[in-house]
Protein backbone atom coordinates (compact mmCIF):
# COMPACT_ATOMS: atom_id res chain seq x y z
CA UNK A 1 0.00 0.00 0.00
CA UNK A 2 2.61 2.67 1.10
CA UNK A 3 5.01 1.87 -2.28
CA UNK A 4 1.84 2.13 -4.77
CA UNK A 5 0.79 5.27 -2.77
CA UNK A 6 4.24 6.91 -3.26
CA UNK A 7 4.97 5.79 -6.36
CA UNK A 8 2.18 8.30 -7.34
CA UNK A 9 2.02 10.58 -4.69
CA UNK A 10 6.28 11.62 -4.79
CA UNK A 11 6.86 12.25 -8.40
CA UNK A 12 3.33 14.44 -8.55
CA UNK A 13 4.44 16.94 -5.59
CA UNK A 14 7.44 17.73 -6.75
CA UNK A 15 6.37 18.13 -10.26
CA UNK A 16 3.29 19.28 -10.21
CA UNK A 17 2.17 20.94 -7.18
CA UNK A 18 5.69 22.51 -5.48
CA UNK A 19 6.62 26.48 -5.86
CA UNK A 20 9.87 26.46 -3.97
CA UNK A 21 11.60 24.78 -1.57
CA UNK A 22 14.11 26.92 1.22
CA UNK A 23 16.45 25.58 3.97
CA UNK A 24 16.51 21.73 2.63
CA UNK A 25 19.84 21.79 4.15
CA UNK A 26 18.17 21.63 7.92
CA UNK A 27 17.40 18.32 7.03
CA UNK A 28 19.27 15.69 8.85
CA UNK A 29 20.38 12.95 6.54
CA UNK A 30 20.47 10.68 9.22
CA UNK A 31 19.60 9.80 13.06
CA UNK A 32 16.13 10.86 14.65
CA UNK A 33 14.70 14.10 15.14
CA UNK A 34 10.95 15.72 15.70
CA UNK A 35 9.76 17.42 12.36
CA UNK A 36 7.34 20.01 14.08
CA UNK A 37 4.90 21.68 10.48
CA UNK A 38 1.69 23.55 10.71
CA UNK A 39 -1.12 21.60 9.12
CA UNK A 40 -3.86 22.97 6.92
CA UNK A 41 -4.56 19.89 4.69
CA UNK A 42 -4.27 16.04 4.59
CA UNK A 43 -1.80 16.95 1.66
CA UNK A 44 0.78 18.19 4.19
CA UNK A 45 1.51 14.35 4.94
CA UNK A 46 2.45 14.07 1.24
CA UNK A 47 5.02 16.97 1.17
CA UNK A 48 6.53 16.30 3.85
CA UNK A 49 6.79 12.44 2.34
CA UNK A 50 8.11 13.88 -0.88
CA UNK A 51 10.57 16.28 0.48
CA UNK A 52 11.97 13.46 3.12
CA UNK A 53 12.53 10.90 0.37
CA UNK A 54 14.77 12.98 -1.56
CA UNK A 55 17.01 14.98 1.68
CA UNK A 56 16.89 11.64 4.11
CA UNK A 57 18.74 8.43 3.35
CA UNK A 58 16.37 6.81 5.22
CA UNK A 59 12.78 8.29 3.88
CA UNK A 60 10.86 6.56 6.45
CA UNK A 61 8.80 8.81 8.77
CA UNK A 62 6.18 8.23 11.34
CA UNK A 63 3.01 10.87 12.10
CA UNK A 64 0.75 11.44 14.79
CA UNK A 65 -2.94 11.02 14.06
CA UNK A 66 -6.43 10.65 15.82
CA UNK A 67 -7.09 7.52 16.64
CA UNK A 68 -10.50 7.45 14.79
CA UNK A 69 -8.58 6.93 11.26
CA UNK A 70 -8.01 3.51 12.49
CA UNK A 71 -11.37 2.20 12.72
CA UNK A 72 -12.21 1.21 9.60
CA UNK A 73 -10.09 -1.65 8.29
CA UNK A 74 -8.80 -0.88 4.82
CA UNK A 75 -8.53 2.81 6.11
CA UNK A 76 -6.80 2.04 9.51
CA UNK A 77 -4.13 -0.59 7.19
CA UNK A 78 -3.43 1.89 4.87
CA UNK A 79 -2.57 4.72 7.42
CA UNK A 80 -0.61 2.55 9.29
CA UNK A 81 1.53 1.55 5.65
CA UNK A 82 2.37 5.30 5.51
CA UNK A 83 3.32 5.61 8.95
CA UNK A 84 1.01 6.33 10.91
CA UNK A 85 0.43 6.36 14.77
CA UNK A 86 -2.84 6.50 16.68
CA UNK A 87 -3.47 8.94 18.68
CA UNK A 88 -5.82 8.90 21.55
CA UNK A 89 -6.35 12.23 21.77
CA UNK A 90 -8.43 12.26 25.02
CA UNK A 91 -6.12 10.17 26.82
CA UNK A 92 -3.34 9.26 25.25
CA UNK A 93 -1.39 5.88 26.49
CA UNK A 94 1.46 4.03 26.97
CA UNK A 95 1.41 2.18 23.71
CA UNK A 96 1.77 5.74 22.37
CA UNK A 97 4.87 6.44 24.08
CA UNK A 98 6.36 2.64 22.73
CA UNK A 99 5.64 3.82 19.93
CA UNK A 100 7.82 6.70 19.69
CA UNK A 101 10.66 5.12 20.92
CA UNK A 102 10.63 2.48 18.42
CA UNK A 103 10.46 5.45 15.69
CA UNK A 104 13.59 6.92 17.59
CA UNK A 105 15.64 4.14 18.25
CA UNK A 106 15.43 3.05 14.60
CA UNK A 107 16.88 6.64 13.26
CA UNK A 108 13.44 7.63 11.85
CA UNK A 109 11.97 10.89 11.60
CA UNK A 110 8.60 11.23 14.13
CA UNK A 111 6.16 14.13 12.29
CA UNK A 112 4.10 16.09 14.62
CA UNK A 113 1.57 18.79 13.71
CA UNK A 114 1.61 20.76 17.11
CA UNK A 115 -1.71 22.28 16.27
CA UNK A 116 -3.13 18.83 16.74
CA UNK A 117 -5.92 19.46 13.99
CA UNK A 118 -6.09 21.00 10.37
CA UNK A 119 -6.37 24.64 10.90
CA UNK A 120 -7.12 27.30 7.98
CA UNK A 121 -3.11 27.82 7.31
CA UNK A 122 -3.30 31.25 9.15
CA UNK A 123 -3.44 32.18 11.52
CA UNK A 124 -1.93 29.13 13.93
CA UNK A 125 -4.31 27.11 16.29
CA UNK A 126 -3.07 27.04 19.42
CA UNK A 127 -0.18 24.32 20.15
CA UNK A 128 -0.34 21.16 21.96
CA UNK A 129 3.44 20.01 24.03
CA UNK A 130 3.42 16.04 23.26
CA UNK A 131 6.01 16.78 20.03
CA UNK A 132 8.35 18.67 22.73
CA UNK A 133 7.75 16.57 25.39
CA UNK A 134 8.73 13.45 22.89
CA UNK A 135 11.89 15.29 21.77
CA UNK A 136 12.97 16.07 25.15
CA UNK A 137 12.25 12.70 26.88
CA UNK A 138 14.71 11.21 23.90
CA UNK A 139 17.06 13.64 23.36
CA UNK A 140 16.83 14.29 19.74
CA UNK A 141 16.74 17.59 17.68
CA UNK A 142 12.97 19.66 16.86
CA UNK A 143 13.23 21.10 12.78
CA UNK A 144 10.13 23.09 12.18
CA UNK A 145 9.23 23.56 8.90
CA UNK A 146 6.23 25.95 7.42
CA UNK A 147 4.27 25.20 4.62
CA UNK A 148 1.67 27.29 2.27
CA UNK A 149 -0.54 26.81 -0.18
CA UNK A 150 -1.13 23.03 0.46
CA UNK A 151 -4.72 24.11 1.95
CA UNK A 152 -5.26 25.40 -1.65
CA UNK A 153 -3.91 22.17 -3.42
CA UNK A 154 -6.58 20.03 -1.30
CA UNK A 155 -9.19 22.01 0.62
CA UNK A 156 -10.69 20.43 3.32
CA UNK A 157 -13.40 18.33 2.14
CA UNK A 158 -12.06 17.80 -1.21
CA UNK A 159 -11.15 14.66 -2.97
CA UNK A 160 -8.71 15.31 -5.64
CA UNK A 161 -6.57 18.08 -5.76
CA UNK A 162 -6.53 21.00 -7.43
CA UNK A 163 -5.12 21.97 -10.71
CA UNK A 164 -2.55 24.90 -10.97
CA UNK A 165 -2.66 25.18 -6.83
CA UNK A 166 0.82 25.49 -5.73
CA UNK A 167 2.57 25.44 -2.26
CA UNK A 168 6.12 26.61 -1.32
CA UNK A 169 8.16 24.88 1.80
CA UNK A 170 10.23 26.28 4.18
CA UNK A 171 12.71 24.36 6.79
CA UNK A 172 14.32 26.60 9.57
CA UNK A 173 17.59 25.30 11.63
CA UNK A 174 17.05 23.46 14.78
CA UNK A 175 15.12 24.78 17.48
CA UNK A 176 17.67 25.60 20.80
CA UNK A 177 16.52 25.93 24.40
CA UNK A 178 18.76 25.94 27.08
CA UNK A 179 19.58 22.32 28.09
CA UNK A 180 20.12 22.81 31.72
CA UNK A 181 16.60 23.99 32.14
CA UNK A 182 14.33 21.10 34.09
CA UNK A 183 12.96 18.95 31.61
CA UNK A 184 9.02 20.70 32.19
CA UNK A 185 10.52 23.95 31.80
CA UNK A 186 12.43 22.88 28.67
CA UNK A 187 9.29 21.49 27.26
CA UNK A 188 7.47 24.78 27.27
CA UNK A 189 10.94 26.60 26.31
CA UNK A 190 10.80 24.27 23.02
CA UNK A 191 7.01 24.88 21.97
CA UNK A 192 7.51 28.85 22.57
CA UNK A 193 10.47 28.22 20.52
CA UNK A 194 8.42 26.21 17.47
CA UNK A 195 5.48 28.44 17.64
CA UNK A 196 7.59 31.88 16.93
CA UNK A 197 9.59 29.86 14.18
CA UNK A 198 6.58 28.49 12.66
CA UNK A 199 4.87 31.80 12.69
CA UNK A 200 7.87 33.29 10.64
CA UNK A 201 8.41 30.13 8.23
CA UNK A 202 4.98 30.26 6.97
CA UNK A 203 4.92 34.12 6.72
CA UNK A 204 8.17 33.05 4.76
CA UNK A 205 6.34 30.65 2.60
CA UNK A 206 3.61 33.16 1.89
CA UNK A 207 5.70 35.96 0.54
CA UNK A 208 8.75 34.06 -1.14
CA UNK A 209 11.00 37.09 -2.77
CA UNK A 210 13.83 36.43 -5.90
CA UNK A 211 16.80 36.71 -3.57
CA UNK A 212 15.48 34.01 -1.80
CA UNK A 213 14.43 32.04 -4.08
CA UNK A 214 17.98 32.10 -5.92
CA UNK A 215 19.90 31.33 -2.49
CA UNK A 216 17.42 28.22 -2.04
CA UNK A 217 17.88 27.54 -5.64
CA UNK A 218 21.50 27.49 -5.34
CA UNK A 219 21.28 25.32 -1.51
CA UNK A 220 19.61 22.68 -3.62
CA UNK A 221 22.20 22.30 -6.73
CA UNK A 222 24.75 21.92 -3.81
CA UNK A 223 22.63 19.66 -2.27
CA UNK A 224 21.94 17.74 -5.53
CA UNK A 225 25.92 17.66 -6.35
CA UNK A 226 26.87 16.42 -2.59
CA UNK A 227 24.49 13.95 -3.41
CA UNK A 228 26.31 12.63 -6.62
CA UNK A 229 29.73 13.09 -4.70
CA UNK A 230 27.92 10.59 -1.75
CA UNK A 231 27.17 8.43 -4.56
CA UNK A 232 30.86 8.11 -6.27
CA UNK A 233 32.44 7.92 -2.81
CA UNK A 234 32.88 4.44 -2.37
CA UNK A 235 31.49 4.57 1.09
CA UNK A 236 27.57 4.82 0.33
CA UNK A 237 24.93 2.88 1.61
CA UNK A 238 22.27 3.85 -0.64
CA UNK A 239 21.82 2.26 -4.25
CA UNK A 240 23.25 3.83 -6.81
CA UNK A 241 19.47 4.49 -8.81
CA UNK A 242 18.57 6.14 -6.02
CA UNK A 243 20.82 9.28 -5.16
CA UNK A 244 21.18 9.53 -8.94
CA UNK A 245 16.95 9.89 -8.34
CA UNK A 246 17.33 11.77 -5.42
CA UNK A 247 19.86 14.38 -7.51
CA UNK A 248 17.49 14.62 -10.73
CA UNK A 249 14.33 15.63 -8.50
CA UNK A 250 16.98 18.44 -6.08
CA UNK A 251 17.60 19.50 -9.58
CA UNK A 252 13.83 20.22 -10.33
CA UNK A 253 13.30 21.70 -7.71
CA UNK A 254 15.85 24.34 -7.80
CA UNK A 255 14.55 24.89 -11.24
CA UNK A 256 10.96 25.34 -10.10
CA UNK A 257 12.23 27.50 -7.26
CA UNK A 258 14.97 29.82 -8.91
CA UNK A 259 15.10 28.76 -12.44
CA UNK A 260 18.60 29.29 -14.21
CA UNK A 261 21.04 27.99 -11.82
CA UNK A 262 24.16 27.50 -13.22
CA UNK A 263 25.56 24.71 -11.23
CA UNK A 264 22.13 22.86 -10.74
CA UNK A 265 22.73 22.91 -15.41
CA UNK A 266 26.17 21.52 -14.54
CA UNK A 267 25.13 18.57 -12.01
CA UNK A 268 22.03 17.81 -14.90
CA UNK A 269 24.86 17.59 -17.38
CA UNK A 270 27.03 15.11 -15.11
CA UNK A 271 24.12 13.19 -14.29
CA UNK A 272 23.35 13.35 -18.52
CA UNK A 273 27.02 11.97 -18.33
CA UNK A 274 27.13 8.98 -15.64
CA UNK A 275 24.28 7.78 -17.34
CA UNK A 276 26.09 7.88 -20.45
CA UNK A 277 28.69 5.97 -19.13
CA UNK A 278 26.96 2.79 -17.82
CA UNK A 279 24.71 2.88 -21.09
CA UNK A 280 25.41 0.27 -24.04
CA UNK A 281 27.07 1.49 -26.96
CA UNK A 282 24.59 2.53 -29.24
CA UNK A 283 22.29 4.76 -26.78
CA UNK A 284 25.75 6.45 -25.52
CA UNK A 285 26.56 7.59 -28.85
CA UNK A 286 22.56 8.87 -28.89
CA UNK A 287 23.21 10.36 -25.20
CA UNK A 288 26.42 12.30 -26.55
CA UNK A 289 24.99 15.48 -28.07
CA UNK A 290 22.88 16.03 -25.68
CA UNK A 291 25.82 16.17 -22.62
CA UNK A 292 27.52 18.44 -25.12
CA UNK A 293 25.04 20.83 -25.62
CA UNK A 294 24.58 21.10 -21.59
CA UNK A 295 27.57 21.30 -20.84
CA UNK A 296 28.62 24.17 -23.54
CA UNK A 297 25.43 25.74 -22.20
CA UNK A 298 27.15 26.15 -18.63
CA UNK A 299 30.35 27.19 -19.98
CA UNK A 300 28.84 29.78 -22.22
CA UNK A 301 27.73 31.33 -19.00
CA UNK A 302 30.34 30.73 -17.21
CA UNK A 303 33.50 29.90 -18.77
CA UNK A 304 35.57 29.29 -15.54
CA UNK A 305 32.94 26.86 -14.34
CA UNK A 306 34.86 23.75 -13.33
CA UNK A 307 32.53 20.90 -13.79
CA UNK A 308 30.90 21.76 -16.99
CA UNK A 309 34.73 22.32 -18.46
CA UNK A 310 35.62 19.15 -17.10
CA UNK A 311 32.59 17.76 -18.79
CA UNK A 312 33.31 19.18 -22.10
CA UNK A 313 37.38 18.90 -21.85
CA UNK A 314 36.32 14.92 -21.12
CA UNK A 315 34.03 14.96 -23.78
CA UNK A 316 36.06 16.54 -27.11
CA UNK A 317 38.97 13.92 -25.63
CA UNK A 318 36.63 10.96 -25.94
CA UNK A 319 34.15 12.02 -29.00
CA UNK A 320 34.82 10.08 -32.11
CA UNK A 321 35.89 13.51 -34.73
CA UNK A 322 32.84 12.46 -37.22
CA UNK A 323 30.45 13.13 -33.98
CA UNK A 324 32.43 16.90 -33.15
CA UNK A 325 34.96 15.53 -31.12
CA UNK A 326 37.94 17.47 -31.07
CA UNK A 327 40.85 16.95 -28.83
CA UNK A 328 43.18 20.08 -28.83
CA UNK A 329 39.78 21.72 -27.70
CA UNK A 330 39.37 18.97 -25.16
CA UNK A 331 42.78 19.32 -23.73
CA UNK A 332 42.54 23.66 -23.61
CA UNK A 333 39.18 22.72 -21.35
CA UNK A 334 41.42 19.94 -19.21
CA UNK A 335 44.04 22.24 -18.82
CA UNK A 336 42.01 25.01 -17.54
CA UNK A 337 40.83 23.01 -15.23
CA UNK A 338 43.48 21.47 -13.89
CA UNK A 339 45.42 24.96 -13.67
CA UNK A 340 41.73 26.64 -11.77
CA UNK A 341 41.13 23.80 -9.84
CA UNK A 342 44.26 21.73 -8.91
CA UNK A 343 43.32 21.47 -5.26
CA UNK A 344 41.03 18.48 -6.79
CA UNK A 345 43.17 15.64 -8.38
CA UNK A 346 40.21 14.70 -10.44
CA UNK A 347 41.20 17.63 -12.82
CA UNK A 348 44.75 17.46 -13.08
CA UNK A 349 44.26 13.35 -13.96
CA UNK A 350 41.86 13.88 -16.38
CA UNK A 351 44.48 16.38 -18.04
CA UNK A 352 47.65 13.71 -17.55
CA UNK A 353 45.71 11.05 -19.04
CA UNK A 354 44.35 13.42 -21.86
CA UNK A 355 47.83 14.48 -22.41
CA UNK A 356 48.77 10.80 -22.63
CA UNK A 357 46.10 9.82 -24.99
CA UNK A 358 47.39 12.78 -27.58
CA UNK A 359 51.11 11.39 -26.93
CA UNK A 360 52.42 14.23 -25.24
CA UNK A 361 53.93 11.86 -22.13
CA UNK A 362 56.15 14.59 -20.71
CA UNK A 363 53.34 16.74 -20.04
CA UNK A 364 51.58 13.89 -18.83
CA UNK A 365 54.21 12.91 -16.33
CA UNK A 366 54.74 16.38 -15.10
CA UNK A 367 50.96 16.19 -14.14
CA UNK A 368 51.03 13.31 -12.40
CA UNK A 369 54.03 13.90 -10.29
CA UNK A 370 51.68 16.52 -8.93
CA UNK A 371 49.03 14.15 -8.32
CA UNK A 372 51.53 11.76 -6.34
CA UNK A 373 52.82 14.55 -4.24
CA UNK A 374 49.06 15.88 -2.80
CA UNK A 375 47.22 14.66 0.32
CA UNK A 376 45.00 11.69 -0.22
CA UNK A 377 41.48 12.50 2.25
CA UNK A 378 39.32 9.95 1.12
CA UNK A 379 39.25 6.33 -0.92
CA UNK A 380 38.24 8.25 -4.36
CA UNK A 381 41.78 10.82 -4.20
CA UNK A 382 43.53 7.30 -2.56
CA UNK A 383 42.63 5.51 -6.25
CA UNK A 384 43.14 8.16 -7.88
CA UNK A 385 47.01 8.37 -7.18
CA UNK A 386 47.48 4.55 -7.59
CA UNK A 387 46.55 5.14 -10.69
CA UNK A 388 47.97 7.76 -11.42
CA UNK A 389 51.14 6.11 -9.47
CA UNK A 390 50.63 3.00 -12.23
CA UNK A 391 50.79 5.60 -15.38
CA UNK A 392 54.25 7.51 -13.77
CA UNK A 393 55.78 4.24 -13.55
CA UNK A 394 54.92 3.46 -17.41
CA UNK A 395 55.90 6.28 -18.74
CA UNK A 396 59.19 6.86 -16.85
CA UNK A 397 59.84 3.13 -17.14
CA UNK A 398 63.53 1.77 -18.56
CA UNK A 399 63.33 3.49 -22.10
CA UNK A 400 61.13 6.06 -21.39
CA UNK A 401 61.26 9.05 -20.06
CA UNK A 402 64.01 10.42 -17.62
CA UNK A 403 63.35 12.63 -14.83
CA UNK A 404 65.33 15.43 -16.64
CA UNK A 405 61.67 15.11 -19.49
CA UNK A 406 59.72 15.63 -16.72
CA UNK A 407 61.33 18.38 -14.49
Amino acid sequence: MSGATTAVTRPAVVHRYLAGVEGGHHVPTNGPFVLVCNHSSFADHFVVDALLDLLRDDPSFYFLTKAEAFVHPLRGRWTTSVGGIPVDRDQPGRELLASVERVFSGGSTLVVYPEGTRGPGWPLLPFKDGAFRFAVRAGVPVIPVGMWGVQHVLPKGANLPRRGATARVVFGPPLEVDPTLPRPQRVAALGKAAREALESLVESARNPTPERDRQAAQELADLAEATVETMLSRTDTQPAARRMRQARLMLDLADLTGPGNIDARATRARLTGLRMMDAALPRRLAMMPKLRREAQRVVDADPDHLMANYLLGRWHVSAPRPLGGKREQGLRHLRHVARIGAHDTRYPMAYAEALMKTGNDAAAAEELRGILNAPAPDARTADRKRRAADHYTRLTADGGLTATHVR
